[in-house]
C-alpha cells in the first residue's frame, strides 16, 4: 500500500501546485467565426461576417441636436452620442479583422483600406470628443460654440461610414448581393 501512497502524493502536489501558481494561456482568437472553424471561409461566410460586422458603423441616427435652453444636457447627450460612434467603428473594424481576408488573391486588399478608414473616423471622433470635454461647464458661450462645431462636423462627415460597395472585387460583388446582411447594406448591389 505505502508504494502507490507515495506516488499518489506527488501527483496531488502537483495538480495543487498547478491550480495555485500556474494561470493557463489564454484562448487564441479564432480568424474566423464558428461556422467555418477550419479557418478557410467561403466566400458567402466571409461575406456575412464582414456586413454583420459593418451593420452599426454603417446605419446611425444623426447626432443629437444643440439644445440653447439645456447645454449641459446636450453636452450629455453629444458625449454619450460619440462614445457610442467610437465603440461602433471599433466593433465593426475588430469584426473585419477577425474575419480576415477574404477567400480570393490579395484579400487583405480588400479589408485593410476599411479598417483604416474605420480607425482614422475613431480617431477623429475620439478628437471631437475630447475638445468638448476641454470646455468648462460654466462657459456657455463656448460650450455653445463647441457644441455646434462638433455637430457641425459629425453633420458634414455622416454619423456612419458610407460604405456602398466595400470596393469588392467583381468576384465577389455578385456573391454579396446573395448573402442577407450584405443586401441590408446595399454591399453589392448593382447601382
Amino acid at each position: 500500500m505505502r508504494r502507490y501512497l507515495m506516488p499518489l502524493v506527488l501527483l496531488l502536489g502537483l495538480l495543487s501546485g498547478c491550480a495555485y501558481g500556474v494561470e493557463a494561456a489564454p484562448p487564441q482568437p479564432r480568424p474566423f467565426g464558428p461556422e467555418n472553424p477550419s479557418g478557410n471561409p467561403t466566400p458567402e461566410t466571409w461575406l456575412a461576417q464582414v456586413c454583420t460586422a459593418l451593420t452599426p458603423a454603417v446605419r446611425s441616427p444623426g447626432p443629437p441636436e444643440v439644445r440653447l435652453d439645456d447645454l449641459l444636457a446636450s453636452r450629455q447627450e453629444m458625449l454619450a452620442y460619440l462614445d457610442e460612434r467610437i465603440r461602433a467603428f471599433d466593433t465593426a473594424a475588430d469584426g473585419i479583422n477577425r474575419a480576415g481576408p477574404p477567400p480570393i488573391e490579395a484579400g487583405q486588399m480588400v479589408t485593410e483600406p476599411v479598417v483604416g478608414l474605420l480607425r482614422d473616423r475613431m480617431e477623429q471622433l475620439a478628437m471631437l470628443r475630447e475638445d468638448l470635454e476641454k470646455v468648462p461647464q460654466v462657459a456657455d458661450g463656448t460650450l455653445f460654440d463647441t457644441l455646434q462645431k462638433v455637430r457641425g462636423r459629425l453633420v458634414l462627415a455622416g454619423p456612419a461610414v458610407s460604405l456602398p460597395d466595400l470596393a469588392l472585387p467583381p468576384s465577389l460583388t455578385a456573391q454579396a448581393a446573395t448573402v442577407p446582411s450584405c443586401r441590408a447594406l446595399g454591399v453589392g448591389a448593382s447601382g
